[in-house]
C-alpha cells in the first residue's frame, strides 16, 4: 500500500467517459476455452473478453438470485466501526469515519464490492472533497471491473483509461480493490466464481433451445391425410390446404372419402430435461452458496441447517475481507489527513446468526438454582435487550459486572415485617427463653429423675402447685398487643429495655 499523499485528488480519474469498453483483464481467466466457445455460431453473448462472458452469465436468472442471497447476507449485519486504540484522538478518529462511511451510504457500496467474488476482483475510486482543513469522502464510486488490467510480469494493477490503453500505476489514495483470494504468488488475483457457472448457464440456454425444438417436433399432435396409393398433384395440394387450414384457424371443405387425423405425440424414450437443468442450477448454486440445499425445498431439515452454515462461513469470509480492505484504504487516508497519529479505526460485521435468548435464559436459571448467582443490571440489557428498571423488592446484586453473570431472575424474597423483627429479637436476645425458665426447669428435673410413666405422672401432677409464670404471661401480652398496634397503624415494634432484661 502506497504512503498517504499530504493532500488528497480531488478529481474524478476514472469516470465512465475516460475509459468505456477500452479491454478487458490481461490476465485472462478462460483463454483455454473462450476462444473455442466464441466461434459456436449459437452463441448470441458476443464474447469479447473475459469480463463480456461474466456479464452474459449473470443473466441467467438461478445465478442472479443465488448471487443475491449472498451479497444481500454479507451487508444485511450493520457495519461497525471501534476505535483503534484507547486515546482519545483514536476515539475521534472512529467517530468521524462513523459519520463519513453513514453519509455515503457504505452498505450499496459494499454490496457492489462484493461482487469481487463473481469476477474475481472488484475496485472503487475514493471521490475526495476539503471542507476547511478536514478532509471528506464525499462517494465510493464502484468502478467496472474493465478500468484495470494486471501487469503480467510484476501482477500489479494498472489503469486503463482512453489515453493510456496499456495502462498506468494506481495514482495513491485513489483507489480501493478489494481481490479474492489466491491460490499462490503468481497470480494477481483468485478467480471469480463465474469461472465455474458460466458452463452450466451455457449448457442450459443450448438445451432450451434444442428441448424447444424437439418440443415443437415431438410434443405437439400432428394432424395428417390419408391419400390413396398414386395420389394426383391436385389431390395432394388439397390435403395440404386442409391441414393448413386448421393451422390458420379456417373452414375447409373434404372430398368425400377424405378424412383428417391427429398423430398424438408418443410417450419419450428416455431423457428428462427438467433433471437436467436440475443439476445445472444445482452446480450453480454449489458455486456460488457452497451447496444446494438453501436454493431447495425439502423435508430434510438437519440438512438444510447443516448447509445454512456452509453459506454463513461464506459470509462471514466475505464481510472480513471487504472490511480488511475498507481499513487497509479510506480509514486509513482519512486517519492519516484528518487525525495524524491516531490508531486506524477496526471495521466488522457481525455475521454470526442470532443467539437463541430462550436457550440462554433457560441455561441462565439453571445455572442460579444451582449456584445461588445473580445476574448485573449491565448483563441483562446487554444479553436480553430492552429496557429495565429494578422493580420494588429487587435487591442489588452482589457481584460485581466484570463476575461472569450466570443468572437471569433471582428467586421471589418474601418481605420482613415487623411481626418477624420482634420474633427474631426475642430469639436472638434469649429474652423467651430466659422468661419460660422457672417453668421449664421443674419439668426438666421430673424428666430427669422419674423411672418410669406412673412415677413420671405423679411427679407432674406435683407440678401443679408451683406459682403462675406471670413474667412469660405479661411479656406474651405485650407482644400481642404490640402486634395489633403495628397491623393497625403501621407504626414499627421497636424492643424497649423491658423486653432486653427479661
Amino acid at each position: 500500500m502506497a504512503e498517504t499523499p499530504e493532500r488528497p485528488d480531488t478529481g474524478e480519474i476514472a469516470a465512465p467517459a475516460d475509459y468505456g469498453t477500452v479491454g478487458h483483464s490481461s490476465w485472462d481467466q478462460s483463454a483455454a476455452w473462450r476462444s473455442a466457445v466464441s466461434l459456436d455460431p449459437r452463441m448470441a453473448w458476443g464474447a469479447n473478453g473475459t469480463i463480456d462472458l461474466f456479464e452474459a452469465t449473470l443473466a441467467d436468472t438461478h445465478v442472479r438470485a443465488m448471487l443475491s442471497q449472498r451479497l444481500d447476507a454479507g451487508v444485511a449485519p450493520p457495519l461497525e466501526i471501534e476505535p483503534g486504540g484507547t486515546a482519545r484522538r483514536d476515539r475521534l478518529a472512529a467517530e468521524d469515519l462513523v459519520d463519513q462511511m453513514e453519509a455515503i451510504g457504505i452498505d450499496r457500496i459494499t454490496r457492489e464490492l462484493l461482487h469481487a467474488i463473481w469476477y474475481g476482483y472488484a475496485v472503487a475510486e475514493a471521490i475526495w472533497d476539503i471542507d476547511g482543513g478536514r478532509v471528506r469522502l464525499a462517494d465510493l464510486k464502484v468502478r467496472d471491473p474493465r478500468i484495470i488490467r494486471w501487469d503480467t510480469r510484476t501482477q500489479e494493477p494498472l489503469l486503463v483509461t482512453r489515453a493510456k490503453p496499456a495502462g498506468q500505476a494506481l495514482p495513491p489514495a485513489k483507489f480501493t480493490l478489494l481481490t479474492n483470494p489466491r491460490s499462490h504468488g503468481g497470480e494477481p488475483h483468485g478467480p471469480g466464481i463465474a469461472n465455474w457457472c458460466f458452463w452450466p448457464v451455457w449448457f442450459k440456454r443450448m438445451g432450451y433451445s434444442g428441448w424447444a425444438a424437439a418440443l415443437e417436433r415431438f410434443g405437439v399432435p400432428v394432424a395428417y391425410v390419408t391419400l390413396g396409393q398414386k395420389p394426383t398433384q391436385a389431390e395432394q395440394q388439397a390435403a395440404l390446404d386442409a391441414l393448413a387450414a386448421i393451422r390458420n384457424g379456417t373452414g375447409l371443405l373434404l372430398k368425400e372419402g377424405q378424412a383428417i387425423d391427429v398423430l398424438e405425440a408418443q410417450a419419450r424414450a428416455g431423457g428428462d430435461f427438467n433433471l437436467f437443468t436440475r443439476d445445472m442450477d444445482r452446480m450453480i448454486a454449489d458455486a456460488i452458496v457452497g451447496q444446494h440445499g438453501t436454493a431447495e425445498i425439502g423435508p430434510h431439515v438437519g440438512t438444510g441447517e447443516v448447509h445454512m452454515k456452509v453459506l454463513e462461513r461464506l459470509v462471514t469470509a466475505d464481510a472480513r475481507r471487504v472490511c480488511d480492505a475498507l481499513r487497509a484504504s479510506v480509514a486509513t487516508w482519512l486517519t492519516g489527513w484528518n487525525f495524524p497519529g491516531a490508531a486506524v479505526p477496526r471495521l466488522s460485521r457481525d455475521t454470526a446468526p442470532p443467539e437463541d435468548l430462550v436457550a440462554r435464559a433457560s441455561r441462565d436459571a439453571t445455572i442460579a438454582a444451582a449456584s445461588g448467582l445473580r445476574p448485573t443490571p449491565a448483563y441483562v440489557e446487554r444479553v436480553y435487550g430492552g429496557e429495565w428498571e429494578r422493580g420494588p423488592l429487587a435487591t442489588p446484586p452482589t457481584r460485581s459486572e466484570e463476575m461472569p453473570p450466570v443468572m437471569l431472575a433471582a428467586q421471589p424474597v418474601t418481605p420482613r415485617t415487623a411481626i418477624d423483627d420482634l420474633v427474631n429479637h426475642l430469639l436472638g436476645e434469649d429474652i423467651a427463653t430466659a422468661t419460660a425458665a422457672p417453668i421449664l426447669d421443674p419439668i426438666d428435673e421430673v424428666l430427669a429423675e422419674a423411672t418410669n410413666l406412673e412415677d413420671l405422672r405423679a411427679r407432674l401432677d406435683g407440678l401443679e402447685d408451683q406459682p403462675s409464670p406471670e413474667t412469660l404471661a405479661s411479656l406474651i401480652a405485650r407482644a400481642d398487643f404490640a402486634a395489633s398496634l403495628a397491623g393497625a397503624a403501621g407504626a414499627p415494634i421497636e424492643p424497649d429495655e423491658a423486653d432486653e432484661d427479661g
